[in-house]
């Protein structure tokens, strides 16, 4: 049965509230103190597009997706001259599907990622992430509902100032419900994505 849009708002609102909370100390200095450990240290809107297969031919969204980075420094003053960015990230996503059918994707992952200087103003940076998610695609390799997004990546960031970045990367996310319900075949997606990026 197809998920009910109505359950679909409710889970987004949550997301919202949840996602949301930290941005009060955005106007913080950021400093490695106690005062501003827990507020983001980069904000990215990230837009692409993903491509799998499954029973009733192929399988395409697009990706619509903000990640809220928290440099994991702050709380290893140790690492505070380290040239390479440790960081902790949400990333709040609506995804639509356009193929085979239009439906949607939902849902919030929590990953790790590293940044490291290679050469002026281009970084390069690697990224892996779980979380929870729902869909409402309907296909005989796997039931819809409730779902986990497993994903891994890897891009390179042109920084344009010394606080905004332009992202191009690849995703590989593999998406299944733990056998939590049949079927659950998975899905797997190849992912191009573009982002931009705010640094605090």
């Amino acid at each position: 049965m197809q998920l009910k849009i109505k359950n679909v708002v409710f889970y987004i609102a949550i997301v919202a509230i949840f996602i949301f909370s930290p941005l009060t100390t955005f106007g913080e200095e950021t400093k490695y103190n106690s005062k501003t450990r827990l507020s983001p240290t980069e904000s990215t809107v990230i837009i692409g597009y993903g491509r799998g297969s499954i029973s009733e031919g192929s399988y395409e969204n697009i990706s619509l997706i903000w990640h809220l980075g928290f440099d994991i420094r702050r709380f290893f003053p140790r690492l505070a001259n380290h040239r390479g960015i440790p960081s902790f990230y949400l990333e709040p996503k609506l995804n639509p599907v356009i193929s085979p059918e239009k439906d949607i994707e939902v849902g919030i992952s929590f990953g790790i990622k590293y940044m490291y200087p290679l050469k002026n103003r281009l970084y390069g940076y690697i990224a892996g992430s779980v979380g929870p998610h729902l869909i409402t695609v309907q296909t005989e390799d796997q039931a819809n509902g409730f779902i986990f997004f497993d994903t891994i990546g890897t891009g390179l960031s042109f920084f344009l100032t010394k606080k905004s970045a332009i992202n191009l990367e690849y995703r590989l996310r593999h998406i299944s419900n733990t056998s939590i319900k049949q079927p659950n075949g998975g899905i797997n997606s190849h992912i191009s994505a573009i982002g931009y990026s705010l640094f605090f």
